[in-house]
């Protein structure tokens, strides 16, 4: 089927407008504005047409990931049902996969279909703090590949900006960034656009320091065309100044509720919406002790803020947050606050809201009358605060401009229908563009500049525990939140196996989805009770002091120290929680492989899967990155390095600490055990913990250093090592350290085929070798294990340790030897080195100044999908 809007119109049971059909026609892909009034299907507007061209016209222009990113977290679970819909009705279920990333156990699961066609559904705070390399909720091995896949082959959606505070400018920088290194190092490796939309987007929102305003006008409605349809339904506006506290606006509400109808309250702050809800609770009841009860003309109440638990919210919809929900008949009244003001799909036929910045207001009365054919009523209360303090959460200039643009529009029409709001920008754009500016003002409390993104490509751990806080640069204010779970726990009940036995929580479950219940960070500062958060070293829940807790964590709260009401969400009055049961299935949720061993510092569980020798399983993993390359389009000569880098990333695994990790006495039942060459074993043949003698031993780095000291044994003086640098060092009275007669290698066709590699191609071997568990990646330095144990090492790996002679494989499949190498960690030495040349540090210079971070960790996470794909496959070992 070749006809977008028939294919629209099967899929929606609806005719696209003609903005829907001009957009899902054009099969040419690229950066783009949105400006749709609310009730028009903006969703199905741009979700489609990426449906359309990736999925049924397979077009490969464009990108194989939608990342449909929100504001809110009501709006995600709303976006998502819709999605799975038209995937159901399309017949395309099975083909595109749809992720939710609100945290939680699943969320690292995306990152593994990268050669699927996929959809992401996420807020900012999810989003963009992947696309800073600082994930949220994310295991931190997993965050260099999340970076990579979403900044390449991804098509963003950024669906109302206007409440996206910081968030919106760091979306226009990073898009900035992107095109800075098309210009700087040449094509994408896959394509990346950039969607962004908003019933009230202004194109000079996206100009920042690095990025000029777009030059292309946002797709819109013409005037013309602003007829018949929802442009005729007609939203009376009335403005009730003088009605403002909690107790005020709940009457108000009641005074003006219809019975059979819906009356929705919005209200700027959760602890107003509490207040309002409570308000409405007493006032609709009647009787006294234990005759009080609810009357029986009395409209059902209901409470919607952002501080609720997955597990309460994704009722709502189901119960009343969705079209076609059932009325009682004496009608429901809902209170919330700005989570409904985009992309809720129901309509109100009274709105009671409080005051607020021009565009959520527009937003704000698109949830009234929001069909063809019905009417409503829309009353704004509370005066222009005298105060900043008042004006909270919001600027005082925002909600004056906002007071003033109401009495305009009173004036002119009284009426908050679309077509009157379209015409009013319209005109006003025109008589007072003074005034339009302070109904649109955007000037963000911080930009995300370059350096700051290249300072985030280092994911190594802080070893304070504070690391890069990118909070500020997805919400600012009040908004700011970590990320809360309850379970029931006796303190201490587990203990790390590092740092003097660290005191910790080991759960049996890692937090899921539901459970998870947003915070603001100033609240879980003043937390009087124990708090705990991940220590990714040791592996446990540790105990952290709420104070140096920072946004974006997650953080563990005992059910019986309180917190929670299943009324009312996040209240720090609350004397315990009721913790979310966990599903009979939770215990297979939890076995990704990749997710569990990047969660915590020697985490090995992609290790674990049939007896497999690291020659087997290097085999399988270059032939798994070489299709994977093809799928995607990745230049020969850099998927000739993948697919090397592939064959060698388990090389390290024959280093005496691995193979000891494997117990003897399952070596002794089956012929494979007695390998020491081995890179995979089953679950129940691994010691716990792995590496008592060198925790926190990493195999990786150990492959990186024998690919330096293997070539050079070969060609020390390769221009990937000495051969820039010599004379340099001869003329500094360095002596170069280059192997005598007995050292050399002559006749290793494994050293010759790394030696036929340009320097650039050697260092970017090395970087995805040793980058391939996003564990060491920028930096090689000692970690607190390493000193605690004071061997000297880095990563468990000391200078001198001689990973043996082992069964390898050649570039043509066959078995070849690759001789014993004693390792040197030289190469961790600032500045340039006798032994190896460019130090690490240099090397990742290099790098980054060449293909850009973007690149770099899309190349990461093609050789760990491979990785991965490879460890799963159940063939015999033929290497015996």
């Amino acid at each position: 089927m070749t006809d977008y809007a028939e294919w629209f119109r099967g899929l929606t049971h609806l005719n696209a407008h003609d903005w829907q059909r001009e957009l899902g026609a054009d099969v040419v892909c690229r950066d783009r504005l949105v400006r749709i009034p609310t009730g028009f299907g903006k969703t199905a507007g741009v979700v489609l047409p990426w449906l359309f061209h990736r999925a049924v016209r397979r077009d490969e222009a464009w990108p194989r990931r939608l990342v449909f990113c929100l504001p809110m977290r009501v709006l995600v679970e709303q976006t998502e049902r819709s999605i799975r819909d038209w995937l159901e009705r399309a017949g395309l279920r099975a083909d595109v996969g749809l992720h939710v990333l609100m945290g939680g156990v699943r969320a690292e699961r995306w990152v593994l279909d990268i050669d699927s066609p996929a959809i992401l559904v996420g807020t900012q705070d999810m989003l963009l703090s992947r696309a800073l390399n600082r994930g949220y909720a994310s295991p931190r091995g997993i965050w260099p590949m999340e970076y990579g896949l979403l900044h390449q082959d991804a098509l963003w959606i950024l669906d109302e900006v206007q409440l996206m505070d910081v968030g919106l400018a760091t979306s226009a920088q990073l898009a900035a960034f992107r095109d800075q290194d098309v210009a700087e190092k040449g094509p994408r490796l896959r394509p990346v656009h950039t969607w962004w939309m908003s019933a009230t987007l202004k194109p000079h929102w996206l100009a920042t320091v690095d990025r000029p305003a777009p030059a292309d006008p946002p797709l819109a409605i013409p005037a013309a065309m602003r007829k018949g349809g929802l442009f005729d339904v007609r939203k009376p506006l009335e403005r009730a100044a003088d009605i403002h506290g909690p107790d005020a606006i709940a009457k108000a509400a009641l005074a003006r509720h219809v019975p059979g109808t819906l009356t929705l309250v919005l209200v700027n702050r959760v602890a107003t919406a509490n207040a309002v809800y409570e308000a409405l609770d007493a006032a609709t009841m009647e009787g006294k002790g234990r005759t009080k009860a609810r009357r029986e003309d009395a409209p059902e109440l209901r409470l919607v803020h952002s501080r609720f638990r997955g597990h309460e919210r994704a009722r709502w919809a189901d119960e009343f947050l969705k079209r076609g929900v059932p009325l009682p008949a004496s009608g429901r009244i809902v209170v919330a606050t700005q989570v409904v003001e985009a992309g809720v799909d129901f309509s109100a036929r009274t709105l009671v809201t409080e005051l607020a910045p021009w565009p959520s207001l527009v937003q704000r009365f698109g949830r009234v009358a929001r069909y063809e054919g019905e009417a409503g009523t829309a009353v704004v209360v509370g005066g222009a605060p005298a105060d900043e303090k008042a004006a909270a959460p919001y600027a005082q200039g925002e909600l004056v401009a906002a007071d003033q643009g109401i009495a305009r529009l009173l004036a002119r029409e009284g009426d908050a229908s679309p077509r009157s709001l379209e015409a009013f920008d319209d005109e006003l754009s025109k008589s007072d563009p003074e005034l339009m500016a302070r109904l649109f003002p955007y000037s963000p409390l911080h930009v995300l500049r370059r350096r700051d993104l290249d300072d985030l490509f280092d994911t190594s751990a802080d070893l304070s525990g504070a690391d890069l806080d990118v909070s500020r640069f997805i919400r600012s204010g009040e908004e700011r939140d970590v990320t809360v779970f309850w379970r029931a726990l006796e303190p201490e009940s587990g203990r790390g196996p590092g740092r003097m036995a660290n005191p910790g929580i080991r759960l049996d479950e890692p937090p899921r989805r539901e459970e998870l219940c947003p915070v603001p960070i100033g609240d879980i500062r003043a937390w009087k009770a124990k708090a705990y958060v991940f220590d990714y070293i040791d592996g446990v829940w540790s105990e952290r002091d709420p104070k140096r807790i920072v946004p974006g964590m997650t953080v563990l709260l005992a059910a019986g120290d309180g917190g929670y009401t299943l009324e009312r969400g996040w209240d720090p009055k609350a004397k315990s929680v009721e913790p979310v049961p966990l599903p009979a299935d939770s215990a297979e949720e939890k076995r990704e492989a990749l997710a569990a061993a990047a969660a915590a510092e020697d985490g090995e569980e992609v290790s674990i899967a049939a007896w497999k020798s690291i020659a087997t399983h290097g085999r399988e993993a270059e032939g798994e990155a070489r299709a994977l390359c093809v799928t995607l389009g990745v230049p020969a000569t850099i998927t000739r390095v993948v697919a090397l880098a592939a064959r060698w990333h388990d090389a390290g695994k024959a280093h005496p600490v691995f193979q000891g990790a494997i117990r003897a006495d399952r070596r002794a039942e089956v012929p494979a055990g007695a390998r020491r060459d081995l890179a995979k074993a089953p679950d129940d043949a691994w010691a716990r913990p792995p590496y008592p003698d060198r925790p926190g031993f990493r195999h990786e780095l150990a492959s990186t250093l024998a690919l330096f000291e293997l070539l050079r044994r070969t060609e020390p003086l390769h221009p990937a090592l000495l051969g820039p640098h010599r004379e340099l060092l001869e003329a500094l009275g360095a002596s170069v350290d280059v192997p005598d007669e007995t050292d050399a290698l002559v006749a290793s066709p494994l050293a010759a085929e790394i030696a036929a590699l340009s320097a650039e191609e050697f260092d970017l071997l090395a970087w995805l070798v040793c980058a391939h568990h996003g564990k060491v990646r920028t930096s090689w330095t000692s970690t607190p294990r390493d000193q605690e144990m004071r061997h000297g090492g880095i990563h468990g790996v000391c200078e001198g340790d001689v990973l043996p002679a082992f069964a390898f494989a050649d570039a043509d499949g066959c078995a070849a030897e690759l001789p014993s190498v004693v390792l040197s960690l030289a190469g961790a030495e600032l500045g340039i080195g006798t032994r190896y040349g460019a130090s690490w540090a240099e090397r990742v210079a290099g790098l980054t100044a060449r293909h850009g971070p973007f690149a770099l960790t899309f190349l990461e996470a093609v050789l760990r999908v491979a990785d991965v794909r490879a460890s799963k496959l159940e063939t015999e070992d033929s290497w015996r």
